[in-house]
């Protein structure tokens, strides 16, 4: 396979230089529609990004937003019968349409691949949590996320992350070799930026978002400890009662822990569930403190979202937090205490607030998606002329 030619980024990373001459690019685009979580706006901005005029193919189940679509840019999609489990479909119905497409390499962003594609295939492997933290996954959860772990790490082109510390856990799981391992400086959208007055008034009033808040956006996964923010507002409001803890993302309530906690918070917690795209910078701006607790962690996309919008964040100086965000963000070790001290400083001090927006947002407005794209472009043209293509080991 032929060398990719590799420059130095921003984030003391690697990007590709592009090559030139129109692409036939396959997108799984299933993850931008219904509702885009973490994975779905890494796809979003780089599709918003895209360096060349390439005839891009998103496949979905279902159709697409309109915005992702437009000049070469085309929607595959490839229902399927109505309870095919979605790795069913990405393994036999997506390969099928490629080879039908005519596709010379595909982007496939959330880690897994068709073992069947005819084409040059590039993997985005943003962590490796079932690994490192299986007790957070049923049995077949685990077993398939491996399965298409170890299989994408085996046939993959390129595998695409998103910090040094994803690259070495792929490494240590799955003993790839380094030159196939591409670090990524992935972004913001255009979007986060500190919103206008009138812009917030009206997210607040759309959402009833009143008073001092802390604002934590995700899934409430294990690895995150939300039952443990939660115990600290409670704490927090002894003596600031008007204080809130907001959540933005699913509300997976299903821990019997985060239920009860729940019920004995319920003033101080709001579930917002999910929040349009449109809105979200504005919700980051409209919350005092941005907070992100999280064992294990492959990048952190709300702490840099949060940064660019000009709202402080207190993070756990874990996974790949610590090596992204700090001096930008107040990164704290998991003591229930430090976590406290450290929110009650910012609630209470507009000065200290105020340091860290101007420590962090310059550098945070900087990063967008174009390096991002221009490097995953490379490597797809660098997939679509390798005749290893499925068949590496």
């Amino acid at each position: 396979m032929g060398s990719v030619p590799l420059v130095k980024t921003g984030f003391g990373m690697t990007q590709s230089c592009p090559r030139s001459g129109p692409l036939r690019i396959g997108i799984d685009a299933r993850e931008v529609s219904g509702e885009p979580t973490g994975v779905g706006r890494v796809v979003a901005g780089l599709l918003g990004a895209w360096p060349e005029d390439d005839e891009l193919l998103l496949y979905s189940r279902r159709p697409l937003p309109w915005e992702y679509l437009g000049g070469r840019r085309r929607s595959r999609v490839i229902p399927g019968p109505r309870r095919l489990p979605g790795s069913v479909w990405e393994q036999t119905l997506l390969p099928r349409r490629l080879r039908g497409d005519r596709v010379a390499a595909l982007f496939s962003p959330a880690y897994s691949m068709p073992v069947l594609a005819p084409c040059g295939v590039v993997v985005g492997m943003h962590d490796c949590a079932w690994e490192a933290r299986p007790w957070e996954f049923g049995w077949r959860q685990r077993w398939r996320r491996r399965w298409a772990a170890r299989s994408a790490c085996r046939r993959a082109a390129f595998l695409l992350v998103g910090s040094r510390f994803s690259a070495a856990e792929v490494r240590r799981w799955y003993q790839v070799p380094r030159e196939r391992i591409v670090t990524a400086p992935y972004g913001v959208g255009d979007a986060f930026r500190p919103v206008s007055d009138e812009h917030l008034a009206r997210v607040r009033a759309a959402h009833g978002l009143e008073g001092p808040a802390v604002l934590f956006v995700g899934a409430p996964l294990g690895r995150r400890d939300v039952g443990g923010l939660i115990d600290a507002i409670v704490e927090l409001r002894r003596d600031r009662p008007a204080l809130q803890l907001w959540i933005v993302g699913p509300e997976r309530r299903d821990s019997p822990r985060l239920r009860e906690l729940d019920a004995a918070a319920s003033a101080a917690v709001r579930w917002l569930g999910y929040v349009p795209e449109e809105d979200l910078p504005a919700v980051y701006a409209a919350a005092t403190v941005v907070a992100y607790p999280s064992a294990y962690e492959g990048f952190g996309l709300p702490v840099l979202e949060a940064l660019a919008c000009g709202t402080p964040v207190v993070a756990s100086d874990a996974g790949s937090l610590s090596e992204l965000f700090a001096g930008r963000a107040w990164l704290v070790d998991d003591r229930r205490e430090s976590w406290r001290n450290a929110l009650a400083r910012l609630l209470d001090d507009a000065d200290e607030r105020r340091r860290w927006v101007e420590r962090a947002l310059p550098w945070a407005q900087r990063r967008d998606w174009g390096a991002a794209a221009r490097l995953l472009r490379a490597l797809l043209v660098e997939a679509a002329g390798d005749p290893a293509n499925g068949s590496r080991r």
